[in-house]
C-alpha cells in the first residue's frame, strides 16, 4: 500500500518527538545519577542587600537574580541552604574564615583570596549605566567630563563603582567618592542634590527621572566558595555546564532577563507565542483533519461490522397496474438508542472519511443479499422486480470498484436487471469515454444503469445518446410542478417521447399526492413509473414483507 504525504509527515514528526522525548528523559537521567551520587547537605549563603539582585519583600523573603539562580542551582544538585546576613565589606573575611561558605557575583581578583575557590562559570552579564542629577538637557551621551568635580555615590565596597572611579581618574576626571551603606541611600543623596551621579543597572526603581549619561561593562563575577564548600562549587560547574542545551547561559539569561531586561522576556513570550500559533496551526491544517479522518474512518467502519447501517427500501410504481416494479434502497443509521437517522445527519461523516468507496460497496452487496431475501417473501416470488442504489461517478471512474462489482454479481450469481445502479447526471462533467466503458462492463455482468436526477440544474440530451441506460429518473421537482407549471409538463412529454421510442423506463420521483398521479396517467407511455410517498415511505426488509399494493 502506497503511503500519502500526510502520511509520511506524521511518521517523521512522531520520530522526532520520540527522539527527543528520548534526549530529555536521559538528561533527567543523568542528573538524577548526579543527584544520587551527591551526599545531601546544608550551606550557608552570605546574603547582601543589592538590588535587584538580592533584596527582601517586606515579609522578608529574599528575592533576585542571585536568589533565583542560587535556588535553581541548589534544586536541582539536593542542595539545601540558608542565608547568613553579611556586610558586603566583610563577606570574604568571613567566607575565607568558613563562617559562610557561598558568595554570590563576585569578581575574580588575580592573586589575591588565595583562600577561596571561584566557578568555571560567569553568572553575570551586567552592563552598568551611569546616571547623573543636574542640567540634563546641556549633558550628552557619553560626556563623561561632565562628572569631574562632581559628587559619587555608591555602596561601599562596590567593586564595580570603585573601579569606574579608578578608569575616570585615569583619564583625568576625578569625582568626589561618597560611600554609603545601601543602593537606596545612594538614591535618596541623588534626590537631595547631595550627589550628583551614581552608577547602576536599569532595572533599579527611583532613577526614571534621572538621565542615563554612559553604559559600561565592568566585567565577568562568579560563585565563590571556600575550602569547605570546593565540592559544591564544582557541583555548581557541572550543572551549569551540562544542564542547558546548546548554550550553557541560556537559562542564566532567561533569569538575567527576568530582572534586567523585561523587554527581551515580553520579546520572547511574543516569538513564543507566535511559535506556538504557528505549530497549532500546522497542527490543525494538517495533523488534525488526518487523525480526524482516521477516527471517522474507523466510527464508519465499525458500524459496517456492527450492522448499524441498513437499507431501506421506497416502491417504485407501475401506476397503471398498480404493482411494484422495484425498489429504491435508501441508506440508514441505527444509532446506539435505536433511533433511525437519515444520511442528512451522517453524510458529512462519510465525504470527511472518504468512505464512500468502501461504503458502496457494502451497500451494493447489502442490496444484493435482500434481492434474494425479499423475492423469497410470499407477496413477491412472482414478481418481476430490481432494488436501484445510488452510484457517484467517483465509483465508475474508479476501476478496483468496478471489478468488485462485477465480482460480486459473480459470486453471489445475480439475476439479470435485478440490480439497478442510479449515476448522477453530472456523470458528464467526467471522463465520458472511461465511464461508458465501466457501464458497459457493468451491463454485462448483470446489472441495469439508470440516469439519476435528470434534469437536476441542468440537462445535457447528449448523455441520453452516448450512455448506455436503461432508466431515467426525473428529479422530485417535476412532480412538484406537475400541472402547475406548462414548460415542466412539456419536459416531462419530451423526455417521456425520448424512452418511448429508445424503449426505456421513465421514473418520476416525489410523487406525494393524487393529482399528480392523474396528470402523470395522462401521459401515454406504459413505461412511466412512479416512486414517492404517495405510495408508502421508505421500510426495513422485514415490513416488506407485509406490503403489497394489490387487493
Amino acid at each position: 500500500m502506497r503511503m500519502n504525504k500526510k502520511g509520511i509527515f506524521i511518521i517523521v514528526s512522531l520520530l522526532i518527538i520520540i527522539c527527543g522525548i528520548n534526549c530529555f528523559f536521559y538528561k533527567d537521567t543523568y542528573f538524577m545519577y548526579m543527584k544520587s551520587n551527591y551526599k545531601e547537605r546544608k550551606i550557608k549563603v552570605g546574603y547582601y542587600s543589592y538590588y535587584p539582585y538580592y533584596y527582601k519583600d517586606k515579609k522578608g523573603n529574599v528575592h533576585g537574580y542571585y536568589h533565583e539562580l542560587l535556588d535553581t542551582l541548589c534544586s536541582n544538585l539536593n542542595i539545601d541552604y540558608e542565608y547568613v546576613d553579611v556586610n558586603i565589606n566583610t563577606a570574604i573575611e568571613m567566607l575565607e574564615n568558613e563562617e559562610i561558605d557561598i558568595l554570590m557575583g563576585l569578581y575574580n581578583i588575580p592573586n589575591k583570596n588565595s583562600k577561596l575557590v571561584y566557578s568555571d562559570n560567569d553568572i553575570g552579564f551586567d552592563n552598568r549605566y551611569i546616571y547623573i542629577y543636574g542640567d540634563i538637557n546641556e549633558v550628552r551621551y557619553g560626556n563623561l567630563n561632565y562628572l569631574n568635580g562632581k559628587k559619587f555615590t555608591y555602596v561601599a565596597g562596590d567593586i564595580k563603582s570603585e573601579w569606574l572611579i579608578q578608569l575616570l581618574k585615569y583619564y583625568g576626571i576625578n569625582v568626589k567618592p561618597v560611600k554609603v551603606k545601601t543602593k537606596d541611600e545612594c538614591i535618596k543623596l541623588l534626590n537631595l542634590k547631595e550627589a550628583d551621579a551614581l552608577s547602576s543597572n536599569r532595572i533599579n526603581e527611583g532613577l526614571e527621572a534621572y538621565k542615563e549619561t554612559m553604559k559600561y561593562y565592568i566585567g565577568a563575577v562568579y560563585i565563590v566558595g571556600n575550602e569547605k564548600s570546593k565540592d559544591v562549587i564544582k557541583y555548581f560547574d557541572f550543572f551549569l555546564n551540562n544542564s542547558f542545551t546548546n548554550n550553557k547561559v541560556d537559562k542564566l539569561r532567561f533569569i538575567y532577563n527576568k530582572y534586567f531586561r523585561k523587554d527581551i522576556i515580553f520579546r520572547d513570550i511574543i516569538l513564543s507565542t507566535l511559535s506556538i500559533v504557528t505549530i497549532l496551526g500546522i497542527i490543525y491544517m494538517i495533523i488534525y483533519p488526518f487523525i480526524k479522518k482516521i477516527i471517522i474512518k474507523q466510527r464508519v467502519t465499525k458500524n459496517m461490522k456492527a450492522g448499524n447501517f441498513l437499507l431501506y427500501y421506497q416502491p417504485i410504481v407501475d401506476p397503471f397496474k398498480n404493482i411494484e416494479v422495484g425498489f429504491e434502497g435508501l441508506l440508514r443509521l441505527k444509532d446506539k438508542n435505536n433511533k433511525i437517522l437519515t444520511p442528512f445527519t451522517f453524510i458529512k461523516d462519510i465525504e470527511k472519511g472518504d468512505m464512500f468507496y468502501e461504503l458502496t460497496l457494502w451497500i451494493l452487496e447489502k442490496a444484493i443479499c435482500d434481492y434474494k431475501i425479499i423475492s423469497n417473501y410470499e407477496n413477491y416470488k412472482n414478481k418481476n422486480f430490481y432494488i436501484s442504489i445510488n452510484l457517484s461517478f467517483r465509483e465508475l471512474e474508479n476501476t478496483e470498484f468496478i471489478n468488485k462489482a462485477i465480482k460480486l454479481a459473480k459470486d453471489y450469481n445475480i439475476k439479470k436487471g435485478s440490480i439497478s445502479l442510479e449515476i448522477v447526471e453530472k456523470v458528464y462533467a467526467r471522463d465520458l469515454e472511461k465511464i461508458q466503458i465501466a457501464i458497459s462492463l457493468l451491463k454485462e455482468s448483470g446489472y441495469k444503469i439508470a440516469i439519476d436526477d435528470f434534469g437536476v440544474e441542468y440537462s445535457n440530451l447528449s448523455i441520453l445518446e452516448e450512455i448506455d441506460f436503461d432508466s431515467i429518473k426525473l428529479d422530485k421537482c417535476f412532480a412538484d410542478n406537475i400541472s402547475i407549471s406548462k414548460i415542466t409538463n412539456e419536459v416531462i412529454a419530451f423526455i417521456s417521447k425520448i424512452t418511448l421510442i429508445t424503449d426505456k423506463m421513465l421514473v418520476i420521483e416525489g410523487v406525494e399526492q393524487k393529482y399528480q398521479i392523474e396528470e402523470i396517467k395522462k401521459i401515454v407511455n406504459k413505461n412511466v413509473y412512479i416512486q414517492g410517498y404517495y405510495y408508502s415511505k421508505p421500510m426495513n426488509i422485514e415490513e416488506l414483507k407485509e406490503f403489497s399494493l394489490e387487493e
